[in-house]
C-alpha cells in the first residue's frame, strides 16, 4: 500500500490566500518523481483541525510535511502534537528555516516529530519518501536530522541544487484551490491585480537581522521564467506581475538578459521587484523598457555607522543616487526602514527620519518598523551574548512580546521578540509616531483613500460601527483626503506612464 503524502501549513489569526510558495515546490518536485501528496493550508479550516484530523485519520502510517513561519511556530507546535496523538502511526517531517535552523532543539522539544529536514527540502523530502517506498532506513538522505533510539543524528549537509529549473512551485494542469488560494493579489495601493514569480535563490549579502542568506544565489533560465510568465497571464488575464526574489537586480546580466526577452517575446507586462540600490542606472533603463513600474528597496537605517554595523554593505550615497534615478525614470520606490539596532541611538534614528523626509519628493512610499529577531538570523546570537533575550531562550517556550503594542503592525508578530538595547521604549514610540506623522503628509495618495473606503463598506463594517469609531474614522479620512490633494502632483506624474500597477 502506497502512503499517502499530506503537506501541512498550520493554522493562523491572518488569513492569506497567496499559495503556499515552499510547499508547492515539494508538491510539484514529487510529482515529477511519480508521487502525488496533497497540500492542506489549516488556517482556511477549523481552529481545532476537526476537518484536518478527519480527512488523515484514515490514512494508513500517512508521510506528513509541516513547515512554519517562526510567528506562527506555537500553532505549528499544536498541530504536531495533535497529529502524533490522533494519527500515532504517521512519519511526521518538519522544514523550513524555522525549524531547519533548531533541528537540535526541535527533536528535543517535540519527540513527536521524526524527521528534520535542514535546508532546501524537494530533494531531500523526496528521498524521504523513497526510503518510506523501499523500506529502508534514513541514514543515507542528506541534509536531515532524526532521532535514533536516544541519539539525535545529523546526516551531512545536502548541497545546493545548481539547476533551478529542476524545481517549480506552478503547473498549469494543477492550479491551487479557489476557494482558498488564488493565483493573483492585489495592490495596497489601489487593488490593482498582480500575480508572483521567483526567478532567483538565495542572497549573497549577510545582513545580521535577516534570515535568507545563502552560500551563493541562483537563477532560473530565462525561458523557464518566461513560460511561467506566459502560463499565468494565459490563466489569469492578468499582465502585472511581482517578482518575489529578495533583489532581483543583484546579477546584472542576468536582468538584462531577462528584460531582453520579455521585450523580445513581447509580453507588455508591467513588474515589480525587490531591489538594491547599489545598481547600474544601466540596469534601471533596461526594467524600465521591460516594464519595471515600481521597486521596493530596503534601506534599513540614515545612519552611515548603523549601516556598516548590521553589514547592510550600501552606501547613502547610492541610496539618494538610485531613488532619484528611478524617480527621473518614474519607477515607484518603497522604502523600507528599520529602527532599534544593536547600538543604535536616538541621533541614528533621526537620521533615518530626516533622510526619508529629505528626499520624500522622490520616495513613493516609506515605512518603519521595529527590529525583530529570528531564529536563523546572526542577530539570534547577538541578542544573546548582549542580554536583550535570555541566554537560554527558547523558541518552544510560551513567549509573548508585552512590551508596547504600538510597535506592532498585525498581533501576529508579538510572537518575535523586538531587539531593544540603546533605545529605550519610550524612544521607539516617540520615533514611530514622527515617522507615522511624515508618512500621513508625505505618502498618503487618492488611491490610497479609494481602496481603503472600498475595505469599509466591503466588509459592511458601518451599520456595526460606534458613533464614537465613526467619527474617529472621519477625522483620520478628512486628514488623508488634505494629504492626498497635497501629493496629487507627485501621483499624476507617476501614474501618466503607469496605466496597470
Amino acid at each position: 500500500m502506497v502512503n499517502k503524502i499530506y503537506l501541512l501549513s498550520p493554522w493562523s489569526e491572518t488569513k492569506y490566500r497567496v499559495p503556499l510558495n515552499s510547499l508547492n515546490y515539494i508538491k510539484f518536485y514529487l510529482l515529477d518523481h511519480g508521487y502525488q501528496a496533497e497540500i492542506i493550508d489549516c488556517m482556511h479550516y477549523d481552529r481545532n483541525l476537526k476537518y484536518l484530523i478527519g480527512k488523515l485519520k484514515g490514512s494508513k502510517r500517512p508521510i506528513i510535511g509541516i513547515t512554519a513561519y517562526t510567528r506562527e511556530r506555537f500553532h505549528a507546535y499544536d498541530l504536531i502534537k495533535r497529529l502524533r496523538k490522533e494519527i500515532p502511526d504517521s512519519l511526521i517531517v518538519v522544514g523550513g528555516r524555522h525549524f531547519g535552523s533548531l533541528a537540535v532543539e526541535t527533536l528535543g522539544e517535540l519527540p513527536q516529530v521524526n524527521i528534520v529536514v535542514r535546508g532546501e527540502g524537494e530533494i531531500t523530502f523526496k528521498e524521504i519518501c523513497d526510503s518510506v517506498k523501499n523500506n529502508k532506513g534514513f541514514e543515507d538522505v542528506l541534509g536531515i536530522s532524526y532521532k535514533n533510539r536516544n541519539d539525535i543524528v545529523h546526516n551531512p549537509d545536502r548541497p545546493l541544487e545548481k539547476n533551478l529549473d529542476n524545481f517549480r512551485n506552478f503547473d498549469i494542469n494543477h492550479l491551487p484551490d479557489p476557494k482558498t488560494h488564488t493565483l493573483t493579489l492585489s495592490t495596497k495601493t489601489d487593488n490593482s491585480k498582480f500575480f508572483i514569480v521567483y526567478a532567483t535563490r538565495g542572497c549573497a549579502f549577510k545582513c545580521i537581522f535577516c534570515s535568507l542568506t545563502a552560500e551563493r544565489v541562483r537563477l532560473r533560465s530565462i525561458n523557464n521564467i518566461i513560460r511561467e510568465i506566459e502560463n499565468k497571464i494565459k490563466i489569469t488575464g492578468v499582465r502585472n506581475v511581482k517578482f518575489g526574489d529578495s533583489s532581483l537586480t543583484i546579477k546584472k546580466e542576468f536582468v538584462v538578459d531577462l528584460c531582453e526577452e520579455i521585450i523580445r517575446k513581447k509580453l507588455n507586462i508591467m513588474f515589480s521587484c525587490y531591489s538594491r540600490v547599489d545598481v547600474d542606472p544601466e540596469i534601471l533603463n533596461h526594467m524600465k523598457k521591460a516594464g519595471l513600474v515600481s521597486v521596493e528597496v530596503a534601506l534599513e537605517s540614515g545612519s552611515p555607522r548603523v549601516l556598516k554595523s548590521i553589514k547592510k554593505n550600501i552606501r547613502l550615497d547610492q541610496f539618494e543616487k538610485y531613488i532619484k534615478e528611478t524617480y527621473k525614470l518614474r519607477i515607484k520606490v518603497f522604502v523600507f526602514c528599520m529602527i532599534s539596532f544593536p547600538d543604535e541611538t536616538v541621533e541614528d534614528a533621526e537620521m533615518t527620519i530626516s533622510l526619508i523626509k529629505k528626499l520624500s519628493e522622490y520616495i513613493y512610499l516609506a515605512s518603519l518598523q521595529v527590529t525583530r529577531i529570528l531564529p536563523d538570523a546572526a542577530l539570534f546570537k547577538i541578542a544573546k551574548e548582549r542580554g536583550v533575550v535570555a541566554k537560554d531562550f527558547s523558541w518552544f517556550e510560551p513567549f509573548a512580546e508585552t512590551r508596547d503594542g504600538s510597535m506592532f503592525k498585525l498581533s501576529i508578530y508579538s510572537t518575535i521578540p523586538l531587539y531593544i538595547e540603546g533605545l529605550t521604549e519610550q524612544d521607539i514610540v516617540k520615533k514611530l509616531d514622527e515617522f507615522d506623522g511624515m508618512r500621513k503628509k508625505d505618502f498618503v495618495y487618492m488611491s490610497y483613500i479609494v481602496r481603503s473606503i472600498k475595505d469599509n463598506l466591503r466588509r459592511g463594517s458601518l451599520k456595526n460601527m460606534s458613533i464614537r469609531l465613526f467619527t474617529r474614522k472621519t477625522k483620520v479620512a478628512l486628514l488623508n483626503l488634505f494629504s492626498a490633494l497635497r501629493n496629487s502632483r507627485k501621483e499624476k506624474y507617476y501614474h501618466s506612464t503607469h496605466k496597470r500597477m
